[in-house]
């Protein structure tokens, strides 16, 4: 997951837009798969489910990160489960092991609900706040990346994730 965007919106408007628009392309790939594809391990052996279970745990976290909430539990992680402290990939594995087994329809409805919780949360910031560094937002981490503008931290964790899994199940699923 990048969390420092190609092109950087300069405003919250354009970062919804930013948002949609992953959104929207992630649900035209999604509404061309099966049920069956979507339950389907791929050779990484993460399924289509998996991969939105994923997205859903982080755009919870975004949407409490900039509510200046503790972000990890709304993710189902313990409290002190920073990146920094139990590594990404230790944190994306607890996300997996927690949710493999939730049915289809409950993911895809914890998606949605995510996704809107997100868009919620970033609309109430001001364009001054895309610019103001992630320990603003999470005092109590104080990380080594901490100064980074919380603009990253969003697109990392919407709009620019959306797209790398929407990539990764496009990759899954192509023909070739």
């Amino acid at each position: 997951m990048s969390d420092n965007p190609s092109t950087e919106p300069s405003t919250v408007q354009e970062v919804l837009e930013n948002i949609e628009i992953e959104w929207d392309l992630l649900q035209k790939v999604l509404s061309g798969l099966s049920a069956d594809q979507l339950v389907t391990s791929g050779r990484e052996g993460w399924s289509t489910k998996d991969e939105l279970a994923h997205l859903a745990a982080w755009a919870r976290g975004l949407a409490a990160l900039v509510r200046k909430q503790r972000r990890y539990p709304p993710m189902g992680l313990p409290e002190d489960a920073a990146p920094n402290i139990v590594g990404i990939e230790r944190m994306n594995q607890s996300i997996y092991e927690r949710n493999r087994d939730v049915a289809l329809k409950e993911v895809l409805a914890e998606l949605e609900a995510a996704h809107m919780d997100a868009l919620a949360a970033v609309a109430e910031l001001s364009d001054a706040d895309l610019l103001r560094p992630y320990d603003d937002f999470q005092p109590q981490d104080r990380r080594p990346d901490g100064q980074t503008p919380i603009l990253w931290r969003i697109a990392g964790n919407t709009y620019g994730h959306y797209a790398e899994h929407r990539e990764t199940i496009e990759r899954m699923w192509s023909k070739e």
